[in-house]
């Protein structure tokens, strides 16, 4: 029997890994502006914040980055602070996600104000205060809380740090995933 020649498993073995890296690579970008994680290229771009409606956890004139389609390899939690595509704005808007899906929301009225009641737990900002959104703001999330009490899926509320709402869920309800455009860091 002959020998067989390493020679040529060895070349097969480059070959092959050759092929691998390839196909692996080949939607990687190494351009600036780009981050690589778990396979998932995000865009990033910094941002001055214009408004107060995130004070004072977010300042306005501060520079945050977005993260642009860091949801489509991450799962959105409470608590992220996020960039919406708000139709009504020629900027994205930047909120706090509230509320999740699965999440049982209801609105509960306190004196002259309702507070917003997510798994039997009143909402609080980043201050730990209560929001009290008046009853003039708050027919939006009534159609949402009596309509939907659990929230559907891919559907979110988000909210300003601002305890009597702001251009948020308060004023045009819940928001679909396909709206957020990525993850704030600041």
């Amino acid at each position: 029997m002959k020998s067989k020649n390493p020679k040529i498993y060895f070349i097969l073995i480059l070959f092959l890994l050759s092929i691998f890296l390839i196909i692996n690579l080949k939607n990687i970008s190494f351009t600036e502006g780009n981050t690589i994680n778990n396979n998932c290229i995000t865009k990033t771009e910094l941002k001055e914040v214009r408004g107060d409606s995130l004070y004072p956890l977010i300042k306005s004139g501060q520079q945050v980055e977005l993260l642009y389609d860091y949801y489509k390899c991450h799962i959105i939690k409470r608590e992220d602070v996020v960039a919406y595509n708000y139709s009504g704005n020629s900027n994205s808007i930047i909120k706090i996600i509230k509320a999740i899906p699965e999440d049982r929301l209801k609105l509960e009225k306190v004196n002259n104000s309702f507070q917003i009641i997510v798994n039997d737990i009143s909402l609080r900002n980043s201050e730990g205060e209560l929001y009290k959104i008046d009853e003039s703001k708050i027919k939006m999330l009534e159609l949402y809380s009596k309509n939907y009490p659990t929230l559907p899926k891919d559907t979110y509320l988000i909210l300003g740090n601002q305890i009597s709402g702001t251009l948020d869920s308060t004023k045009f309800g819940m928001i679909h995933k396909d709206n957020i455009l990525g993850k704030i860091v600041y």
